[in-house]
């Protein structure tokens, strides 16, 4: 009989253990499920927070991009308006230029110059008589 009383202590050790076995499989299952679903959870947080990184940058690449579309235009206008001035400019010097000849003549010249009439309206009888 003693062996039949160890015979079936053994039994009930390894119906305990097959147990015991048993309920940390199902512990590590449901263990794993949940470390499984709080991945998909941070995956997800994860891919919305890229989303909104796209959006972001989206929104920022068209400011930048508006802003350069501007400052080139104000580049072009400038550019254009530099041109004109330094055409005007150009055109200024040579009047200058030519100024300075006619009067650098005119001071050399003094005497070969009639005097300059102050009042134009009143004619001389000299000039009216030659006119005729």
């Amino acid at each position: 009989m003693v062996k039949h009383s160890s015979s079936s202590s053994s039994e009930g050790d390894e119906r305990y253990a097959m147990v015991d076995e048993k309920k940390r499989k199902r512990k590590r299952m449901i263990s794993n499920r949940e470390s499984a679903r709080r991945s998909r959870m941070r995956r997800e947080q994860h891919i919305k927070d890229l989303n909104c990184q796209i959006t972001y940058f989206k929104t920022k690449n068209c400011e930048i991009a508006q802003k350069i579309n501007s400052i080139t235009k104000q580049s072009i206008d400038v550019v254009l308006e530099n041109e004109v001035l330094m055409r005007m400019r150009d055109e200024l010097r040579k009047k200058l230029e030519s100024l300075e000849i006619i009067s650098s003549y005119v001071c050399t010249n003094r005497g070969d110059f009639p005097r300059h009439n102050s009042q134009p309206w009143l004619l001389s009888h000299q000039s009216v008589l030659l006119n005729y």
